[in-house]
């Protein structure tokens, strides 16, 4: 059984990655109803929009708390090379880790998109925030 500050980490993964998740549901289905395309494409496909909604849900659920538990797992790993906090958070090192990786997808993202769009934008917020932010502070 692992002892109380790994669960802890662990947790904080789990709540983080879950909230990531939800927030970035809440995005994709905001971008996904205002795009035009994607209707007529749901539309040809003939598939319910209430299904496609839960495929989304769950599958952003089931990849964001998975990167939360990881995240969680390396946090636990930074804490104990590098412990210490800021005003901010709790260990600076991961959080700038962190939000280093989400600024390098998020220039991939824009670099194949062509141009810097409000749901990619929106998720890299999410991202520096709940894992960045979030998942220390609820491990601390």
């Amino acid at each position: 059984m692992p002892d109380g500050e790994t669960m802890q980490a662990l947790v904080a993964g789990l709540i983080a990655g879950a909230t990531g998740g939800l927030a970035t549901t809440a995005i994709m289905l905001v971008a996904l109803s205002r795009d035009r395309r994607s209707i007529a494409l749901v539309s040809n496909l003939r598939v319910s929009l209430p299904l496609l909604g839960i495929v989304i849900v769950n599958g952003m659920m089931l990849a964001w708390t998975a990167v939360g538990l990881v995240l969680g797992a390396l946090f636990l790993r930074a804490e104990s090379t590098r412990p210490g906090g800021w005003p901010g958070g709790a260990n600076l090192m991961f959080t700038l880790l962190v939000t280093g990786a989400v600024v390098v997808a998020y220039g991939a993202a824009t670099y194949v998109r062509g141009r810097a769009t409000w749901p990619v934008s929106a998720t890299a917020a999410t991202a520096v925030l709940t894992l960045g932010w979030l998942l220390p502070a609820l491990a601390a």
